[in-house]
């Protein structure tokens, strides 16, 4: 699987890097970015556990790099990367975690109106993991996974303010111990209206499909059903809107919401209907930064019970960032985070927080 995805990635992006050879003959220029951040903070419930709860100071190093190449035709290629390591100093569960994501996309355009593209991405997470959302049940627990993601678009533009995007998407999780790895097939349809100071807001509907490997359906009860096989299938609409309220840009927003539905293929035990509300608001005048984000989540489960009542749960989360410039290349932050999980199932509940201050070279 691993060398099916990246070989048809690789020539799919060579095609689409051929194609902007042929069809290029205007400027083409290079522009590379990078941060590198260093930061000591507090995570309370760093298990997100509410029974076993651990807490710790840690020091935190991040490096986010990106190379983009374009050209006046409206292709591109660019390359990203981001990593993230914190070395928690009592944390005997945990000891340290890390992330990893790689990408590298591109796109050209195709006629007046039309832009094909892909993207190849790569992530690696040895992490606390809240795996209620793929496990359908509360599922935390420290793990060390790979992923890779394939996701080709095309997108046409009716006109300068109306378009529409489709994309397939390909996933595949590896987990090395504890959770059952699976692979996703997704499409996704978008329509798209563009507005004043370049906002944008859409809606689109998904549909996706999850194969487990080794992980089987189960009876009403959540007893195994031997010989079996998983799978969810997830039917989702959301709605986007990413706004900017003036000519500099230095007021931003972006809102998203969605209502999915996620039925599995036999008895029903791993149903469940999710609706998110996610807002970010942000000012930027490049000396001071302050963003600010919200989530929410609720859950409503079809066959699994707690109690005498159908199993529910909802989170909020809030986070805040405050971040100063002085000159082009040095900044100072402090970025706080607070979570709240609720249900009826006590072993769903636990409250989860954290705030670090630290220092940011740019390149």
């Amino acid at each position: 699987m691993k060398c099916r995805l990246l070989f048809g990635t690789v020539g799919t992006i060579g095609l689409l890097l051929s194609a902007a050879a042929q069809t290029e003959t205007a400027l083409i220029d290079w522009d590379f970015e990078g941060e590198a951040a260093l930061s000591v903070g507090y995570k309370d419930n760093i298990l997100q556990s509410s029974v076993n709860e651990e807490s710790s100071g840690f020091v935190r190093t991040a490096l986010d790099a990106s190379v983009l190449r374009f050209s006046s035709t409206g292709s591109f290629l660019m390359f990203y990367l981001f990593g993230e390591d914190t070395r928690y100093f009592d944390a005997p569960s945990v000891n340290y975690e890390q992330f990893i994501s790689a990408i590298v996309s591109g796109a050209v355009p195709v006629g007046d109106d039309d832009t094909m593209g892909c993207s190849l991405s790569y992530l690696y997470m040895h992490q606390i993991y809240d795996a209620s959302d793929t496990q359908g049940v509360p599922v935390r627990l420290l793990v060390l996974g790979h992923s890779l993601t394939f996701q080709p678009y095309w997108e046409h533009e009716y006109n300068q303010r109306w378009g529409h995007r489709f994309d397939l998407r390909a996933f595949q999780q590896f987990y090395e111990v504890n959770l059952d790895n699976y692979r996703e097939l997704e499409g996704q349809f978008q329509l798209i209206r563009n507005y004043g100071h370049r906002s944008e807001i859409s809606a689109g509907y998904y549909y996706m499909q999850r194969h487990y490997d080794t992980r089987e359906q189960t009876d009403e009860n959540g007893d195994a059903i031997p010989g079996s096989s998983l799978i969810y299938v997830q039917d989702k609409l959301a709605g986007e809107c990413r706004h900017y309220f003036d000519e500099n840009r230095y007021w931003r927003s972006l809102t998203q919401i969605s209502g999915m539905i996620n039925r599995d293929n036999d008895s029903g035990f791993f149903d469940y209907d999710r609706v998110l509300l996610r807002q970010q608001l942000r000012w930027d005048n490049n000396t001071w930064a302050v963003s600010g984000n919200g989530r929410l989540g609720w859950y409503w489960y079809k066959q699994q019970m707690a109690g005498n009542e159908n199993r529910e749960r909802s989170f909020v989360s809030l986070d805040l960032r405050v971040e100063r410039r002085f000159g082009n290349h040095f900044s100072l932050f402090t970025e706080g985070e607070y979570e709240w999980n609720k249900s009826n199932d006590p072993l769903d509940e636990y409250n989860t927080w954290l705030i670090h201050t630290g220092v940011v070279l740019t390149m």
